[in-house]
């Protein structure tokens, strides 16, 4: 399966509409962890684009880019996904 990447305006728009996001990193296992939604803006706009991974889907993690070295799964919203036409065949809009 190929990577399918969006820019950061567009990931902006793929976020819940909350103050803090939930992220996720995987050390010997899944922790997580909630993120500031400002900062995330900003690590999107100096990733320039943002992966739209399968890696965490199962949390509904959808969006992959790496901060201090590590890729970091970001809650995404489910609507805003499906809406973009980016929710794999199978995936749940909540």
């Amino acid at each position: 399966m190929s990577k399918v990447f969006v820019s950061a305006e567009e990931a902006e728009k793929l976020l819940p509409r909350r103050r803090k996001i939930h992220t996720f990193i995987r050390i010997f296992g899944w922790q997580g962890d909630n993120v500031d939604r400002d900062a995330l803006l900003k690590v999107f706009q100096s990733a320039k684009a943002v992966e739209v991974s399968q890696d965490a889907a199962c949390f509904d993690h959808y969006l992959a880019v790496k901060i201090d070295g590590m890729v970091t799964y970001i809650e995404t919203n489910l609507k805003a996904l499906a809406k973009f036409g980016l929710l794999p065949p199978g995936g749940k809009a909540a």
